[in-house]
């Protein structure tokens, strides 16, 4: 049983291999230097730019435990959708993740960090469906329109709760780091 478990996992693995070269090789040749990738080099990059520059230095560690937050609970659930064909995407920053890496690691956690920085004295709860509703019905649709994004069987409406909750976690997530680090002091 265990061999051919051991078997099957390793015929499983050849074919990943196989294709994940396939992939390096579309990536080197065709993606890497196409006005997609430095789009994609640009939206991880400028973000964090202009976050250093504009974020509340005393804020900063409780700013940076919401954003790793939203950095990895969107890496997972992007991973789960391309790995269910939910969307996928016609560039990758590298050739090694399948997952918007941009979006995931960058546009939205620092685009959380944003709001929970600029706008405390707006209700969380309308920031995180302001958050929803641009991710979800203005950001996703370009994406859609310059052929970055495409859904299969994954709508817009489908995204707002799903952004609505990173927003609130990661919004609970500073607020508790705020109140920790005010208790220190």
């Amino acid at each position: 049983m265990i061999a051919e478990l051991t078997n099957e996992i390793d015929r499983i693995l050849a074919q990943y291999i196989g294709v994940h070269d396939e992939l390096e090789s579309l990536w080197l040749n065709q993606i890497v230097f196409h006005w997609h990738w430095w789009l994609d080099v640009a939206l991880a990059i400028l973000p964090w730019i202009f976050w250093l520059i504009v974020r509340d230095r005393e804020k900063t560690f409780s700013l940076l435990c919401a954003g790793l937050f939203t950095m990895l609970i969107a890496s997972l659930l992007d991973m789960i959708g391309v790995s269910q064909s939910c969307w996928k995407y016609n560039t990758l920053l590298l050739p090694y993740l399948t997952q918007y890496l941009p979006w995931d690691l960058t546009v939205m956690p620092v685009a959380a960090m944003l709001y929970y920085q600029f706008l405390p004295k707006i209700s969380p709860w309308l920031k995180g469906l302001a958050f929803g509703v641009m991710a979800a019905y203005i950001v996703e649709p370009i994406f859609i329109w310059i052929g970055v994004y495409e859904q299969s069987g994954w709508e817009h409406h489908h995204s707002l709760p799903v952004y609505f909750v990173i927003y609130m976690i990661g919004n609970w997530l500073y607020k508790c780091s705020l109140s920790e680090a005010e208790t220190r002091k």
